[in-house]
């Protein structure tokens, strides 16, 4: 599997009032190394969602080079896949219908498209709702449908822009773990971007935290070193709570607010 590698990548924004432009990342450098998960957090505004996007081919970087083995990423490519934080899922389609429209869209022929869907639409644990529709769903089940669609392209690099931040706390906690263990079993890459800073250290073998925008940068790196598969008991242990605390530190250049859990 191919190494991510962003090298120095800047990202710009057309400010028409002032006729000017407005540079929301300045200067990123980071690598997702072949089956990683790299959590990314920084404050509202840093350009998290911005480099996401660049990543994925959606927007350009005006500077630096964003690369996937070694081929600059130019625009949206089959090796990239997205999950944003809304499902959007159709309506009119099954959960089934929903996993492989994907890979209808990349003219799959429909019965191959079918099989593969139904195989995410199982590691994602919806096996026995596979013919139900979105309205039925709750809103975790409809980003279990999310998660099969991307899952079903086959991506080197999965690239997850909070996909659990309009879910309860309770329902965020139980698809953290689900994602973990749907991760461990699909064998790809991972860039996921949150606001919430307990999250990015469950989930990530690393974190990435961004300084505050405008020109956002990596304020530093953060090697998470604890055992998968992993418990969300982790969460209570002292040592977790420490690498969390760092976290926050390095986020906020010094101490971290007290009984604030997020990076907004």
């Amino acid at each position: 599997m191919p190494e991510l590698r962003l090298d120095s990548v800047a990202i710009e924004y057309p400010d028409r009032e002032h006729g000017t432009a407005f540079r929301a990342v300045d200067g990123v450098s980071f690598t997702v190394a072949p089956g990683e998960f790299v959590s990314v957090v920084g404050p509202s505004g840093c350009g998290k969602t911005s480099l996401l996007h660049a990543v994925a081919g959606l927007v350009p970087a005006v500077a630096g080079t964003i690369s996937l083995g070694g081929e600059p990423i130019t625009g949206p490519g089959r090796e990239l896949a997205v999950v944003f934080q809304h499902a959007s899922l159709l309506p009119w389609r099954t959960v089934l219908g929903n996993a492989a429209y994907g890979l209808e869209l990349r003219r799959v022929p429909k019965r191959e498209a079918r099989v593969r869907a139904a195989a995410m639409v199982e590691l994602v644990g919806l096996a026995d709702a596979a013919s139900r529709y979105p309205h039925e769903l709750s809103g975790g089940m409809q980003q279990r449908v999310n998660l099969a669609r991307a899952l079903a392209l086959a991506p080197a690099v999965l690239l997850m822009d909070e996909p659990f931040a309009a879910l309860d706390a309770q329902t965020r906690d139980a698809m953290q773990a689900e994602l973990l263990r749907i991760w461990a079993g699909s064998h790809t890459s991972v860039l996921f971007v949150t606001h919430h800073i307990e999250e990015a250290v469950f989930l990530g073998d690393r974190v990435v935290v961004l300084a505050a925008g405008p020109g956002a940068t990596v304020r530093e790196q953060v090697p998470v070193p604890f055992e998968r598969p992993r418990d969300t008991a982790l969460r209570r242990t002292p040592e977790f709570v420490a690498l969390a605390d760092h976290v926050w530190s390095a986020l906020a250049g010094g101490a971290r607010p007290d009984g604030v859990r997020e990076a907004a």
